[in-house]
C-alpha cells in the first residue's frame, strides 16, 4: 500500500538524512564535516520554518536574548556607528578599551570604491589590559593607543612616498578617518567579529584581499620570507622592505580581490540605511538577515600565512 503523501514525504527526509551522514563516513575531512555542519544548519531553519507554517500559532522568527552573543555583536556594532568621526591623527590618549573603525577619504586608486563612503578600510578591537577589568580606567588607554598605533603604522608608508615605485600610489594620515567605542570587557570580542562580517573591511586579514597593516615585526620565531599585501603596496617599514623578502602578492593580484571583495559586498553610501539594516538583524518577523561567513573572494583563495615577515595580524 502506498504510503500517504505526508508520510512518503517525511520519509524521504528521513533516508535524505540518513544519506547525508553515510556520505561523511567514520572519519571525514574537515571541509567535508563543515560542509555538512552548514548544510544541515540550513536546512534546520528551513523545517523549522516548515513546522511553524502548520501551526495556527505564529511563531516570532527569532527571541530577543541581550546575553546572545550575536546580538551583542549587533549592539555593540550600531553604538559604534553612532560615535562621530575623528581625524586619525588627532586622536588623543583617553581610557578604554573596545572596538573601532578606520575610514578612508582619499584618492588612492585602489580604494576609489569605498572612499567617502560608510564601509570601513579597517576595523578592530582592543582587549583590555586586565581581563577581567570592570572599570575604563582598569580597561587602560588601550584604545586609543591602538588607533595610535595604527596612525604611526600609515605615517611610516607615508614618510616613504618619495621613494616609491612608479606602479604604485603614496597613503596619507589626513586621509584617515575612526570612530571608536569604549565597552564592556569582552563585548569587543563579539562586535569585532560582527563588524568584519557586516563589511567585510579590505585591509582584514578575514577579507583576504590587502591584509598585513597591523603587523608588528616582532615575532622572531615565525618564518619570515614574504611580503604582506599591505607592504607591497604600502611600503615603508623597515622590517618589510628587506631584499630576501618576496611579495605574497603582486600588486595587480592585490587590486583585483580588492575589487571582487566590493563588487560582492557594496560599499554602504548611507549612513541612516547602514543603520537600519543593522536594526533589521533585530526583527523578529522579518526574513532573517543574511550574514557572510566566508570570505567574499571564496574559500578557495589563499589568504595570510605563518611564512609572512611581522607574525599575524594583530586586531
Amino acid at each position: 500500500m502506498a504510503l500517504a503523501p505526508d508520510r512518503a514525504a517525511i520519509k524521504a527526509l528521513e533516508d535524505a538524512l540518513k544519506a547525508v551522514l553515510a556520505a561523511a563516513g567514520s572519519n571525514p575531512p574537515q571541509a567535508v564535516v563543515r560542509r555538512i555542519r552548514e548544510g544541515l544548519a540550513a536546512h534546520a531553519s528551513a523545517v523549522e520554518a516548515a513546522r511553524s507554517s502548520t501551526d495556527p500559532i505564529r511563531m516570532p522568527r527569532t527571541t530577543f536574548d541581550p546575553a546572545d552573543p550575536k546580538a551583542i555583536g549587533r549592539m555593540v556594532s550600531i553604538a559604534l556607528l553612532a560615535q562621530p568621526l575623528v581625524p586619525l591623527g588627532d586622536v588623543q590618549p583617553a581610557y578604554g578599551s573596545g572596538v573601532y573603525a578606520i575610514y578612508y577619504r582619499g584618492n588612492h586608486p585602489l580604494y576609489a570604491g569605498i572612499a567617502g563612503s560608510e564601509t570601513p578600510i579597517y576595523v578592530g578591537k582592543a582587549d583590555p589590559a586586565n581581563d577581567d577589568a570592570s572599570t575604563t580606567r582598569e580597561q587602560g588607554a588601550k584604545l586609543t593607543a591602538r588607533l595610535a598605533e595604527h596612525a604611526g603604522t600609515i605615517t611610516t608608508a607615508e614618510g616613504y612616498a618619495d621613494r616609491l615605485s612608479a606602479h604604485l600610489s603614496p597613503i596619507s594620515l589626513s586621509d584617515f578617518l575612526s570612530r571608536r567605542l569604549v565597552c564592556a570587557t569582552n563585548a569587543q570580542l563579539v562586535a569585532e567579529k560582527h563588524l568584519i562580517r557586516t563589511f567585510w573591511p579590505i585591509w582584514n586579514a578575514e577579507t583576504k584581499a590587502c591584509w598585513g597593516m597591523s603587523k608588528h615585526g616582532d615575532a622572531a620565531t615565525t618564518r619570515a620570507n614574504k611580503r604582506s599585501p599591505w607592504d607591497v603596496v604600502h611600503p615603508g617599514r623597515a622590517w618589510a622592505l628587506d631584499e630576501r623578502l618576496v611579495d605574497s602578492l603582486a600588486p595587480t593580484e592585490i587590486a583585483q580581490r580588492i575589487a571582487d571583495t566590493l563588487a560582492r559586498v557594496p560599499p554602504r553610501r548611507d549612513h541612516a540605511a547602514l543603520l537600519e539594516e543593522m536594526l533589521a538583524g533585530f526583527r523578529q518577523d522579518d526574513s532573517p538577515v543574511e550574514e557572510r561567513d566566508e570570505a567574499p573572494v571564496g574559500e578557495l583563495v589563499a589568504g595570510p600565512g605563518p611564512d609572512e615577515a611581522g607574525g599575524a595580524d594583530d586586531t
